[in-house]
């Protein structure tokens, strides 16, 4: 788990290497004065203070605070060890789960998920390919833009996705699900729908190979990418690690983020909700 979140800091390269330094000595970085921490790191004070404040905190001290506290969190909840009976197993799939929805909402950017939500919000059509594991949180994003009458499909093979998205252009809109990157008909279909114009959306666990296998030839407008974070220490003995919890979460987001767009669907989703609760407790609509 990153303590420090190092992605689109404005520091320079000391600084950089200052901040990945905490990540790597967290136990070092707040059990020891600044003056010791800036000699360890090679700095001086001011430098360190001046890290500190760039990455959001008033002091060294409220640094260490927060970083004594997540590291301590990541002790607790995020530590994967081997399974021995079913409280361990509980423990083992919270701290999975935990660290999926808390890191990928820590890294989602707010203004990337407006954006997205605009284009999904204006297509004439909606595709979402996912295969696997991955069917579960496509559905349930499908079945919620259905509600808010967003025309929506899932599809589950490249043969599908064709023909549904043969007949798309840059008025409608794709996403991918792709756990490890690695899957031939999901990355074929990307480069596909961006040979096409289609804008699109690609959730992955694995940016760095997805981005690999997609390519650099492509102008990235209209395409996006979001990375679902999981526990990949490759020290891990742990058989199902699932990036599901992320995407859920993620889909979530992009399909309120929707509603928030258009104070109709808010008074149809509280109709729906009446609807529901009209049939199951006195049996009319």
């Amino acid at each position: 788990m990153k303590i420090i979140n190092l992605e689109n800091l404005k520091t320079n390269a000391t600084e950089y290497i200052v901040a990945d330094l905490i990540n790597k000595s967290p136990d070092f970085f707040t059990s020891h004065s600044i003056q010791e921490v800036s000699k360890e790191f090679n700095v001086s004070p001011s430098t360190m203070t001046r890290v500190c404040q760039k990455l959001g905190f008033k002091s060294f001290k409220a640094t260490q605070m927060f970083v004594y506290e997540k590291s301590r969190m990541q002790m607790d909840y995020y530590k994967i060890v081997d399974s021995n009976g079913v409280n361990q197993i509980m423990h083992n799939v919270r701290g999975s789960a935990l660290f999926t929805i808390n890191e990928t909402l820590n890294d989602l950017d707010p203004k990337l998920i407006e954006t997205i939500a605009a284009k999904i919000y204006k297509a004439k059509r909606v595709v979402v390919f996912g295969l696997e594991q991955q069917t579960t949180s496509a559905n349930a994003f499908v079945m919620n833009l259905l509600r808010i009458d967003i025309d929506a499909t899932r599809v589950g093979s490249i043969h599908t996705f064709g023909q549904r998205a043969v007949f798309f252009d840059k008025n409608d809109f794709c996403v991918f699900i792709t756990r490890t990157g690695w899957t031939k008909e999901v990355i074929e279909s990307i480069k596909w729908a961006r040979n096409k114009g289609i804008p699109l959306l690609i959730l992955t666990a694995d940016e760095e190979t997805t981005r690999k296998l997609i390519g650099g030839e492509y102008d990235w407008t209209d395409m996006y990418l979001i990375e679902t974070q999981t526990m990949r220490n490759e020290k891990l003995e742990y058989p199902i690690i699932s990036s599901l919890p992320g995407e859920m979460i993620i889909f979530d987001v992009i399909f309120n983020t929707i509603i928030s767009l258009n104070t109709e669907f808010i008074e149809k989703i509280k109709k729906s909700s009446a609807i529901s609760l009209n049939w199951n407790f006195e049996g009319h609509l």
